[in-house]
């Protein structure tokens, strides 16, 4: 019964009266106090479920009794258990249960992050291998929560538990990896009475990646000719989309591009995995995850001190995954075959590239330069927006008429249309740091301090230097 609920902004406030700063400043209070609420009540399920909701209350379950306590939804009570149970120990029978994420609890006690970060992260450590080590798990789970912590939206969380996952399955589950249990790709059709085809299907990440980014151009609302915006949903301009990709194919045409280059898959890889080289001790501790000795002496610390558990999960974390896109993780192997494909981009990290620095002479970025920039921020570099780079624009950080800014990377970052014209319409700003990398300056009425915001959707892995 510790945890205030005095509200700090009082119900008939007169906000007309506020300026900026109280507004946000009030709306950021309100959102910690009912975080840190939810994470009370989560408390008090894991005691339900301790005591056992049939013989205290009569109900077969505690989302049963939550239901009819609160009149949530059964899917929302099913949640708010969930994250009890994942948070708190809890009773079965004559066991005691442990947490299995009590960072996770620790941080939505406090109010740092919210319901969404919670079902992400405990959503993570449910899926991981069952070889990982405890000690490891409680890492894993530190790093998700930081990274929630920063703060960071959710899908950004989310997505870094997939790429966690990808690097654990990597790392525990290979040279002998399960048969998958159906066929890769799938396509199946019938034709309705009315003469529509109806179609379903499933395909591999690859094709998968290659058919989203051939249909991505074709299905961006299109306005009328009087200017009326496209009322289309987007499962209908994904339709559409797909029909005008058939006719291209059919007439053999040069396919649509996009920001001014054609459509393609472009595979990102390390050259030593490309030539294939690799550190023995990597080898080893991929081969015998358990046996890690030889791998810590052959990397510690010019003091003699071993790296230690920390280092050992920044090692897998920090690790360069191959992606293809720059943002579907794939296995070494793969990245190899579609390195050899003309039809497929290899960004080989580390090698000599073109020259990418166009100065004054060429206002519009290059598709070279589009490839760097797809490559160093993923996509829009806005805080917390998750719009990938095909979604997005080159923006000028100094303007090119105005401020006389060369069309140079440095220059140069992607920001999606909506963050675009708040870049250009509002307070905040842009600058590139010591490391190559774009941060978001807020304006002050939003952080006083202005406190420099990375996007970290698409680097999402705070890798721990201490």
């Amino acid at each position: 019964m510790g945890t205030s609920t005095d509200l700090l902004v009082r119900p008939g406030t007169d906000w007309s009266r506020a300026d900026q700063g109280e507004l946000v400043g009030s709306l950021r209070e309100l959102e910690s106090l009912m975080r840190r609420v939810q994470a009370a009540q989560g408390e008090i399920l894991a005691e339900v479920q301790s005591r056992g909701p049939y013989p205290c209350f009569g109900y077969g379950s505690v989302e049963a009794l939550l239901k009819d306590v609160v009149q949530c939804t059964r899917a929302d009570g099913r949640m708010r258990v969930r994250r009890a149970l994942a948070c708190h120990d809890y009773s079965e029978g004559t066991q005691r249960v442990p947490a299995t994420a009590p960072a996770t609890r620790e941080a939505f006690a406090r109010g740092d992050i919210n319901t969404a970060h919670v079902d992400s992260i405990v959503k993570t450590l449910a899926e991981m291998p069952g070889a990982v080590p405890d000690e490891d798990r409680k890492v894993y789970e530190k790093i998700l929560v930081e990274l929630a912590a920063e703060p960071s939206h959710p899908s950004a969380v989310t997505k870094a538990g997939r790429h966690l996952l990808q690097r654990l399955e990597q790392e525990y589950l290979q040279p002998d990896p399960p048969l998958p249990e159906r066929p890769e790709r799938e396509l199946r059709w019938s034709w309705s009475l009315d003469g529509r085809l109806h179609v379903k299907g499933i395909l591999d990440a690859v094709s998968g990646a290659q058919l989203e980014k051939l249909l991505s151009p074709l299905a961006k609302p299109r306005p009328g000719e009087d200017g009326e915006r496209d009322r289309r949903s987007v499962e209908q301009r994904n339709g559409d989309a797909f029909a005008e990709l058939l006719d291209f194919a059919q007439r053999a045409a040069k396919l649509p591009t996009e920001a001014g280059e054609k459509t393609a898959l472009m595979v990102t890889v390390g050259l030593n995995d490309l030539r294939g080289h690799r550190c023995d001790c990597d080898a080893a501790a991929a081969t015998h995850p358990g046996d890690r000795d030889t791998a810590e002496d052959h990397h510690a610390d010019p003091n003699g001190e071993s790296g230690g558990l920390r280092d050992r999960v920044n090692a897998l974390v920090g690790r360069e995954l191959p992606l293809l896109n720059g943002e579907i993780p794939i296995g070494v192997d793969e990245a190899r075959r579609l390195a050899c494909d003309a039809r497929i981009i290899p960004a080989v990290l580390g090698s000599d590239g073109e020259v990418l620095d166009l100065g004054r002479e060429q206002r519009l970025a290059s598709t070279a330069q589009r490839r760097a920039l797809v490559l160093r921020d993923k996509g829009c570099v806005f805080p917390g927006c998750t719009r990938p780079a095909h979604w997005s624009e080159v923006h000028h950080r100094r303007e090119w008429y105005e401020h006389n800014g060369p069309t140079d990377l440095d220059n140069l970052v992607l920001l999606c249309g909506m963050h675009h014209r708040l870049i250009h319409a509002s307070d905040w700003t842009i600058r590139m740091t010591a490391d190559g990398k774009p941060e978001c300056i807020p304006p002050k009425w939003l952080d006083p301090s202005q406190r420099p915001r990375r996007n970290t959707a698409f680097a999402p892995f705070p890798v721990d230097s201490g």
